[in-house]
């Protein structure tokens, strides 16, 4: 394994970021193998893909937390990836914020909204994310697990974390928890953490497949995140316990069933389903290779094989009346003490 490779493709493939080669893959080796999942191309695109599909399962918010304070927002995305949520929550305050034409009356509204835009900081063990950046918004390369985060805002409105578990260390979530609440403006500050429960179910009214090769794919994976003390299974009451115990109060939870394949009657259900179909081909192999190979004793090539059973070839789309699904979870929990306002809430 090298720390870099002359091979004319795989300069055109590397992110400008330092890394290594392994498992046919480019990883990035700053921290080396904390970050399991690959950083190239293709795995740039299936966090993009993911985020597309958390936001139609979401009926399209960015976040459940109503950012309009009149002032700049203060928030922090743990774990960014590319960045793509920061940077559109980041626009989304900016362009929400009067429209119409140009007269003096619009001039000096946008010049008004202009000074609310969001501070945000983007946190990521690998900078990935693109080099323009919307106004406000800082990237910065930090390990989360790290026992002090001085060096990240403080008294933030909103904390973000979203597909964490699995990344950070079992025994790190407690530590985690509390420096997102410390971080947190007292008594107003909310942490907003989303996943997905990786555990397949099956529609009660289908048949269940005698051989899912998804439900192999889940359990083989999740088992091989487990040799790296990075349980990613979604334990609600465990989720709940650690928060209360970090000091978070008002802390709440919301399911979405979501489809793996887009074979519901329902249209919301299939474009969901569709787009978590798509983000999840291209990236399956990339998210199973580290756990499978360095941990179960998987050769790259079962990995392959594993992969084309459950989802086909990459890049293409599974067109099944399989019952499966996945659910997306998402747990909000405000800081601190002090006086709240259930209208900075919004439900997603």
């Amino acid at each position: 394994m090298s720390q870099s490779s002359d091979s004319p493709q795989q300069q055109q493939q590397t992110p400008m970021v330092q890394g290594y080669w392994a498992h046919g893959r480019y990883y990035g080796s700053w921290k080396q193998g904390k970050y399991l999942c690959p950083i190239d191309s293709e795995e740039l695109n299936r966090l993009d893909l993911l985020h597309k599909f958390f936001l139609v399962a979401r009926k399209g918010a960015l976040t459940s937390v109503n950012l309009d304070f009149g002032r700049p927002a203060r928030i922090m995305d743990m774990g960014t990836g590319t960045g793509i949520w920061a940077i559109q929550v980041s626009d989304s305050q900016v362009m929400s914020r009067g429209e119409g034409g140009v007269t003096m009356t619009a001039v000096l509204t946008w010049h008004c909204r202009l000074r609310c835009i969001p501070e945000i900081m983007a946190i990521d063990i690998n900078l990935i994310q693109p080099r323009l950046i919307p106004r406000g918004m800082v990237t910065m390369q930090f390990d989360i697990e790290e026992p002090s985060w001085d060096a990240l805002y403080c008294n933030c409105d909103l904390i973000f974390f979203r597909m964490l578990l699995g990344s950070i260390r079992t025994d790190k979530w407690p530590s985690v928890y509390r420096n997102a609440l410390e971080h947190l403006a007292p008594g107003t500050g909310y942490l907003e953490h989303v996943e997905i429960d990786w555990e397949v179910g099956f529609e009660s009214s289908g048949e269940i497949p005698p051989n899912s090769a998804f439900k192999e794919w889940s359990e083989t994976y999740l088992r091989g995140l487990d040799g790296f003390f990075r349980n990613a299974r979604v334990r609600t009451q465990n989720t709940k316990r650690l928060l209360e115990e970090a000091g978070f109060c008002d802390i709440r939870e919301q399911t979405i069933r979501c489809y793996v394949n887009p074979w519901s009657a329902d249209p919301e259900e299939c474009d969901t389903a569709r787009w978590f179909n798509m983000g999840i081909n291209i990236g399956l192999q990339a998210m199973s290779v580290a756990p499978l190979v360095e941990k179960l004793r998987w050769t790259v090539e079962e990995v392959k094989q594993l992969c084309e059973r459950t989802f086909g070839r990459p890049g293409g789309l599974r067109l099944t009346r399989s019952p499966e699904f996945i659910t997306h979870r998402h747990w909000g929990g405000r800081g601190g003490h002090g006086a709240f306002d259930e209208a900075s809430l919004s439900v997603a």
